[in-house]
């Protein structure tokens, strides 16, 4: 039984990498999660493809690999995957950046461009710094949370060129 469902899962992988160029993701970005759900639009299966790519941690093999879908220069495909981190993420990423810090605010950091030391630290910073700012109201969504972001980045002298 084990081996039937392994040969399947397998097969499956195949089939999906070998559609993957020809492919259009949605907002979930690349990765196994989108090309499970790549004809499902709705919030629930960007929900699943998000978080299937997360349980996995696919795209990141994805991106540098360049397969699943996945390009290492896809700034279009990166946008999505920071609205999708973060919308799936929100809760604890609203935490961490009034913490200045934490495993779901560093992965964010590295989705916006932060690939070194220095960066991220001025990240974590910008962010606890200006919570106010990027998180104004108990109303405020994911999706306002990363516009507001940028817009504070855009105005940092470190992060501004990410």
């Amino acid at each position: 039984m084990k081996k039937t469902l392994l040969f399947a899962a397998a097969m499956m992988g195949l089939a999906a990498v070998s559609q993957a160029a020809s492919q259009n993701f949605t907002a979930a970005g690349c990765g196994l999660g989108s090309m499970l759900f790549h004809n499902n639009t709705g919030k629930a299966q960007l929900v699943l493809a998000a978080t299937t790519n997360g349980i996995f941690g696919n795209q990141t093999f994805g991106i540098s690999s360049e397969t699943l879908g996945c390009t290492s220069n896809g700034v279009v495909m990166n946008d999505k995957q920071v609205e999708v981190y973060a919308a799936v993420n929100f809760q604890k990423l609203s935490q961490e950046m009034a913490q200045g810090g934490g495993e779901y605010l560093s992965g964010l950091s590295r989705l916006m461009g932060c690939k070194d030391k220095a960066t991220k630290e001025a990240f974590f910073k910008l962010a606890q710094s200006r919570y106010e700012k990027i998180l104004p109201s108990d109303i405020t969504d994911s999706v306002a949370m990363v516009r507001n972001l940028r817009a504070q980045m855009a105005a940092d002298p470190v992060l501004r060129t990410l």
